[in-house]
């Protein structure tokens, strides 16, 4: 029969192994449930990341219909129109008697053919704007700064400081966001008299500015309706700037005008 000592050191012993026995089960089981857990967040995100391409996908391929919509309405309302008109006018030379009818009749059709002209060129730069394979993205901001002045009451401001070109395709991409921006400044900025565009290249990356002074909205419950009321024109831009991996950001309030910031942080120079 055992003594008290080795009894109490026996049962010392069994409770001991008991509580390693124990301890280990407990590690086991949290170490299974924490794998377990770490598994579901990466299936979870795995699923946010393809729900957010498919996202973008279709952001990208509205934004395309969108404008092919456009181009076609502005072929066939604008350019289809003038030719149009200019084919009636000509088929009215062989009825005309008088030098002086004749010579109307031709001024008349060469300034609508002119109008045609200025129409492709128009459509041409909205589809590729070859002053920026040109010369670069200065002088194409420069470009679309003197057309919008032209073409609508609201008068544009540039301001440049870009010494280092950067490559083709984020030019390509500033420039189409800045094109977006002043369009959407045109059509809903109601009241707005001036737009500033900004383009400052910074010694940690470029910051490229919008700003208008018209009659600005609610940011805060903007932002809660976005998802479903957001413009094609508004996800392409999203679009872009999550392609050059940027920061968008857009300040404004109930009749103090909107500024859009769009900050890149990692430019690939050319």
């Amino acid at each position: 029969m055992d003594s008290p000592p080795e009894l109490a050191f026996s049962q010392l012993l069994i409770s001991g192994i008991s509580f390693m026995l124990l301890s280990g089960s407990a590690l086991v089981l949290f170490i299974v449930i924490y794998q377990k857990r770490l598994l579901q967040q990466q299936l979870l995100l795995r699923a946010t990341e393809a729900e957010y391409q498919q996202q973008l996908l279709s952001a990208v391929i509205e934004a395309q219909e969108h404008e092919r919509e456009r181009i076609g309405r502005d072929l066939h309302d604008g350019i289809g129109s003038t030719l149009a008109t200019a084919k009636l006018l000509m088929g009215r030379f062989e009825h005309l008697r008088t030098n002086e009818e004749t010579t109307n009749l031709t001024y008349m059709v060469k300034e609508i053919l002119g109008n045609a002209v200025h129409d492709v060129r128009g459509l041409s730069h909205s589809l590729y704007p070859a002053v920026l394979d040109r010369f670069g993205l200065a002088e194409a901001l420069q470009h679309l700064a003197d057309v919008s002045d032209e073409a609508s009451t609201l008068s544009v401001s540039l301001t440049i400081d870009y010494p280092r070109p950067l490559v083709l395709a984020q030019e390509l991409a500033l420039y189409r966001i800045c094109q977006e921006l002043i369009h959407n400044a045109q059509k809903h900025a109601a009241g707005a008299t001036t737009l500033q565009v900004r383009l400052q290249q910074r010694a940690a990356g470029l910051v490229l500015a919008v700003e208008d002074d018209g009659c600005g909205f609610d940011a805060a419950a903007l932002e809660h309706q976005r998802p479903a009321s957001g413009g094609a024109g508004l996800r392409s831009i999203e679009v872009r700037v999550q392609m050059l991996r940027a920061r968008l950001s857009q300040q404004s309030a109930p009749g103090a005008g909107t500024c859009t910031l769009i900050e890149l942080e990692n430019p690939v120079f050319a």
